[in-house]
């Protein structure tokens, strides 16, 4: 049988599959080949195929930033990670500028593997040494190919002051929400934390992967123009808010909900002029903004090393690479929920 080896997305909603690989680059000292296992798809690579993202882009894209692989050809510099299991960043940093000093993840030459410039949607890749992670904790090709997206949240919950004693809301129980509520839980040894879904399905599922994460329904969020700055604050009742439903009603209801000089962390790219600064003004909240995840996939791999069971209950649907479409179209009515769903090119150990 022959599998599909490549998949570009040439649009939104157009999907491009085939059953050969591009030609690939010659190497260079630091280059490697890699031969992707498998990709997990995020939210953005679903606002991509559906035209909705709200960051830079660009088409046709190989879409793909968390992914894991192998490495079967190497150039002479990159010659260890030959045979090893990889994954890697979403940021292609030059480690050269002032902002990588400071932070690689905003670069000021900063493209995104799978959103800006091809990503991992694809057998054979070539790619920098510098950026990939070899999988030195045994997690296997299925866990190693979460490290991306709990970077992501590892590098933002590092951005605000945390304590054990605080009682920290997060809005989203997507994957982002769920890998932020277990580092928040495990890592940070946070008490109290709560998790608040609107899709009352996703949070069924949730609830029965995760019976610890105490799921809220968001409450009705009032508009502007209130009588007096006691109504600006009615709603107020969490000292900490992470905002990872990428929605422009999911941050209001955190700024709504933050204490005065309370801290909010937003996950996600979105443009609107609807949202509440009033709140953000007038309660003096410190707002966060984080992309990227480079410089915590260490720390990751060894949490999900730690916690290799709740992290695989994130990965609800598994597809070969052709049926990516399925992957892409709204899940049918009466079905399960997708947290994560991996597109699978090889047959590593789950």
């Amino acid at each position: 049988m022959t599998h599909v080896r490549d998949l570009l997305l040439t649009g939104p909603g157009e999907l491009r599959s085939s059953h050969s690989s591009p030609p690939l680059p010659a190497l260079r000292p630091d280059d490697v080949v890699v031969e992707v296992d498998r990709v997990t798809l995020c939210g953005s690579d679903h606002r991509l195929y559906d035209g909705t993202y709200g960051g830079p882009r660009s088409y046709p894209i190989r879409f793909g930033h968390e992914w894991s692989g192998r490495v079967v050809d190497a150039g002479a510099e990159a010659r260890p990670l030959l045979g090893r299991l990889v994954t890697g960043d979403c940021s292609r940093w030059c480690g050269r500028c002032p902002r990588c000093a400071a932070d690689r993840n905003v670069c000021h030459h900063i493209q995104k593997f799978g959103i800006t410039v091809d990503g991992f949607s694809t057998r054979h890749r070539t790619v920098d040494s510098r950026y990939l992670y070899a999988d030195d904790f045994d997690l296997g090709a299925g866990l190693l190919a979460l490290s991306e997206f709990f970077a992501v949240a590892h590098h933002g919950l590092c951005r605000i002051p945390l304590h054990e004693d605080d009682d920290v809301l997060v809005i989203g129980a997507g994957a982002l929400g769920l890998a932020s509520h277990l580092l928040l839980t495990h890592e940070y040894k946070v008490r109290s934390v709560r998790v608040m879904e609107a899709d009352p399905a996703k949070a069924a599922l949730v609830a029965g992967l995760f019976p610890d994460a105490v799921l809220r329904t968001p409450p009705p969020v009032g508009g502007p123009g209130a009588a007096d700055y006691a109504a600006l604050t009615k709603d107020a009742r969490y000292p900490v808010v992470v905002e990872c439903s990428g929605s422009e009603h999911g941050m209001n209801t955190a700024l709504a909900l933050a204490l005065p000089l309370g801290r909010v962390l937003c996950f996600g790219l979105r443009s609107s002029a609807n949202l509440r600064t009033d709140l953000l003004v007038a309660k003096s909240l410190t707002l966060s903004g984080s992309i990227g995840g480079t410089g915590s996939f260490r720390g990751v791999q060894a949490f999900l090393a730690d916690h290799r069971e709740e992290a695989a209950r994130l990965v609800t649907h598994r597809l070969p690479a052709g049926r990516a479409d399925e992957a892409f179209a709204p899940a049918p009515h009466g079905t399960t929920p997708r947290i994560k769903t991996q597109i699978l090119f090889g047959e590593e150990t789950q």
